[in-house]
């Protein structure tokens, strides 16, 4: 439900069906970009920050430059003129209903997206061209991922299956099956050899990618319901939310809890890492986004601007 942009920025994401943009220094909003009917369920940016990708249950993907006076909106459905705010280039076939997650291929020329439809689709940016769609999951697809070297799409779906996609062939290589319960997330370890999931069977699990074995798992929060609870990398570390309003994060080798971060007064749906500063940012439904630093010489992670100790974490409030 959130994505942070290496750098300043992080960008949450809200019912209200707006994309926000806040500085996470001061805690001071930098934008609001509107044009989804409906919430938005995930977005991604690429490595510079600047591209934003937003997927909503309007059954379309946007993408925006966030740093020009110009925007780039590309539907799911339909293309957009980069200046033009409504003025369409062309209509494609691509998902029929929600669409709940968007990433960008490593390379930043194709995004892959999944949704309510069952499909997976690995879309053109430059054309709004359907490349390839993947079918095989039984119910919607919750998460898709790409592996670094961009070879392989990976995909956890409500069936409480993970799919491993070959992007030339189109074919499902592998299938983990060990999962008990609807997959809500998954993410893949910056050195592509560890598969991060989490599962509404209440537990994260880590997998080796080439033997598609469990490595261990990660237990103590809770993810039970009907909501999206995320979790991904941070470092040495997996940070991930919960629905008892609670951020925790484990050790990736003990599987140990190293923290539980208090601060939200709701569901906790994701925490996201920085790839550039020490911090991640955990979004609930509470309303609110928090900013939680890492404190090297405690050495532990906590609430608030680096160099004003003791102060309330700054919060991002969508009302």
């Amino acid at each position: 439900m959130l994505s942070s942009t290496p750098g300043f920025n992080n960008r949450p994401h809200y019912s209200d069906n707006t994309l926000r943009i806040w500085d996470t220094e001061t805690a001071a909003p930098v934008d609001v970009l509107h044009g989804h009917t409906s919430r938005i369920w995930d977005v991604a940016s690429d490595r510079s920050g600047s591209m934003v990708a937003s997927a909503s249950g309007d059954g379309t993907v946007k993408v925006r430059d966030i740093l020009s006076v110009g925007f780039v909106v590309f539907l799911c459905c339909q293309i957009w003129n980069l200046k033009e705010k409504n003025s369409c280039g062309f209509t494609l076939a691509c998902h029929d209903s929600d669409v709940y997650t968007v990433q960008y291929h490593p390379g930043e020329i194709h995004v892959v997206t999944g949704g309510y439809d069952k499909t997976v689709r690995l879309l053109d940016i430059n054309t709004g061209q359907v490349i390839k769609s993947f079918t095989g999951h039984q119910l919607s697809v919750s998460k898709c991922i790409f592996n670094p070297l961009g070879n392989l799409i990976i995909s956890g779906s409500k069936d409480s299956t993970i799919k491993f996609w070959d992007i030339v062939s189109g074919l499902c290589i592998r299938t983990i099956t060990s999962h008990l319960g609807e997959v809500t997330s998954v993410e893949m370890s910056a050195d592509g050899s560890k598969l991060l999931s989490s599962s509404k069977d209440n537990s994260n699990r880590l997998w080796d990618v080439r033997t598609t074995r469990p490595i261990r798992r990660l237990k103590g929060h809770q993810n039970t319901s009907r909501n999206f609870v995320r979790s991904g990398f941070a470092g040495k570390m997996v940070v991930g939310g919960s629905e008892d309003g609670i951020v925790y994060l484990w050790d990736q080798v003990t599987g140990e809890i190293l923290q539980r971060l208090r601060g939200h007064r709701g569901i906790v749906y994701n925490a996201a890492w920085s790839a550039k500063q020490s911090l991640f940012v955990s979004c609930s439904d509470d309303r609110t986004v928090k900013t939680w630093w890492y404190d090297a010489d405690m050495p532990l992670f906590s609430k608030g601007i680096p160099g004003r100790r003791g102060e309330a974490c700054p919060e991002r409030n969508a009302r």
